[in-house]
């Protein structure tokens, strides 16, 4: 659990720019939004005009979360400029070498257009783009850059590198490393494409199945998180995987589940079950991650912690319901809590497969085209469709998967929070923490009470001279704070649990 914190907190500032990116993204989206303008349409140029800057600039930060992560990390944990120039040399590096050396024959989804990367080489015929490799490619860059760096600081004095600066001896340590990095994934990430192509295929023989929808809808999220969600969600959203509707008045043929949709709305024809794809993210953007954030508020013990965080979580609540997308929460989940993580993607998967089977289709309308930032799923789309007397079912049955969904993931979080949290990854080392923070509190009759808030445990004592500050050296937790009242440990997602245990020991 120290290792994942350890991440979290190197993490901290990308998660934040990821919300703030998808808040600019989302007042553009609702100012541009067709299901708004039915209530209010915004005809000022200004407004639209500064719609499209935030939509723009939150879009260029959300396309561009795998390379903020990778400097984050670079620079958090070596306190040092000179890793940010590393990585950036070695991203290059690494994208230009999956771009000279990868199979160039692969659908355009597998490749980046970002930065405008692209090369017409003399021995082969066509352009040649570098491969999408996301988030995996960023973390790869960042480890690669922290081992150069520190190889770089620990050289020998008679090496070849020697009559070199440490900085430019790091840089071509970590040309080097990225180039290998680079070469690697160009002939593994093919293979890796592969097998997803064949899990479209598979999910594309059969719309209509529980079970393909529920995958489709987990891998769709797993690849969000890696940054490469285009992969499958353009063939299913805008291409004949996601099905196919013919207009026989006009010939007019309609392709992908995103398309179709957008057409039928515009258009008096039918067509049964456009927007299965879509559906899922009403359920998670309006109950699944409301209940995860009030599970994990409602697990914090102390209520001057808890109530100075209910703005915050009150605002992510509203953001996810107006902006329709996960990440930035399953970010929080991936760096603080992966087994709630996997909670969650079986939970979107179910609950996916159950919509399907009760034949709920509900989809949405952008003028977003961008993939990865998209925001399906939205209150805004939803209560629009409210009004429509055909969707009324798909509506209903969409609210009663929602408040079980909600239920269930609250339930989840806080029972993970008081209970698995506790010695989770900890390798049976959680009654010993609990004793080592008990000794440095000055014994448990130096202890009034312990509480519990956003991934720290809040020691009130006593008598603070009875505090052993030498012990706290030893023990190597993290982080630990002299407050007012005692002392609080950042000990991650098992603060709620070892509270819990704490005040037992008082009551006992």
């Amino acid at each position: 659990m120290k290792r994942i914190m350890n991440l979290y907190e190197s993490c901290k500032t990308p998660i934040r720019v990821a919300y703030f990116g998808f808040v600019l993204i989302a007042i553009g989206f609702l100012i541009q939004n067709e299901s708004v303008n039915v209530f209010y349409t915004f005809r000022s140029n200004i407004i639209l005009f500064i719609a499209e800057l935030f939509l723009r600039i939150g879009e260029f930060m959300i396309m561009n979360l795998p390379i903020i992560f990778m400097l984050n990390i670079v620079c958090k944990r070596a306190n040092n400029a000179s890793p940010v120039v590393m990585a950036l040399v070695g991203y290059f590096t690494f994208v230009v070498t999956t771009m000279l050396f990868s199979n160039q024959s692969l659908n355009a989804q597998a490749y980046s257009t970002g930065f405008g990367i692209n090369s017409v080489f003399n021995y082969s015929s066509g352009t040649r783009l570098p491969l999408e490799t996301g988030m995996i490619g960023s973390f790869l860059v960042a480890y690669a850059t922290r081992a150069a760096f520190i190889f770089s600081r620990h050289r020998r004095d008679y090496s070849i590198t020697n009559v070199l600066s440490k900085d430019t001896a790091g840089i071509i340590y970590n040309f080097v490393f990225c180039f290998v990095l680079g070469t690697i994934v160009s002939y593994t990430f093919p293979s890796a494409y592969t097998y997803l192509q064949r899990a479209i295929t598979f999910i594309g023989a059969d719309l209509f199945d529980p079970f393909r929808i529920g995958v489709y809808s987990v891998l769709d999220r797993i690849l969000s998180i890696c940054g490469m969600s285009n992969i499958i969600r353009y063939p299913f959203w805008y291409t004949s995987a996601g099905g196919s509707f013919a207009n026989t008045v006009t010939g007019q043929n309609v392709l992908g589940d995103v398309n179709i949709w957008t057409y039928l709305k515009d258009s008096s024809s039918t067509y049964f079950g456009a927007g299965r794809f879509i559906t899922p993210f009403y359920v998670i953007n309006m109950f699944i991650i409301p209940g995860f954030y009030l599970g994990t508020l409602f697990s914090m013990s102390d209520k001057s912690d808890r109530n100075s965080l209910i703005p915050l979580f009150i605002f992510a609540i509203i953001l996810s319901f107006v902006a329709g997308n996960p990440l930035p929460c399953e970010f929080v989940m991936l760096f603080t809590s992966p087994f709630l993580l996997i909670a969650y993607l079986i939970l979107v998967g179910v609950v996916s497969g159950t919509l399907v089977n009760f034949e709920a289709f509900l989809g949405f309308s952008s003028k977003i085209t961008n993939t990865v930032i998209a925001m399906p799923g939205s209150f805004a789309d939803f209560i629009i469709n409210i009004r429509n007397a055909s969707l009324i079912r798909s509506v209903n049955t969409i609210l009663i998967a929602g408040v079980i969904c909600f239920v269930l993931m609250l339930v989840i979080t806080m029972f993970y929070y008081r209970y698995i949290a506790f010695d989770f990854v900890r390798t049976g080392k959680g009654a010993q923490v609990i004793d080592d923070i008990i000794e440095i509190a000055g014994g448990i009759n130096n202890i009034d009470r312990a509480g519990s808030g956003l991934f720290k445990l809040n020691i009130y004592i006593r008598d603070p001279e009875k505090i052993s500050f030498e012990k706290i050296q030893e023990i190597g937790i993290r982080r630990v704070v002299e407050t007012k009242n005692g002392l609080s440990f950042e000990l991650g997602t098992s603060s709620c649990a070892i509270a819990q245990r704490i005040n037992r020991r008082l009551r006992a």
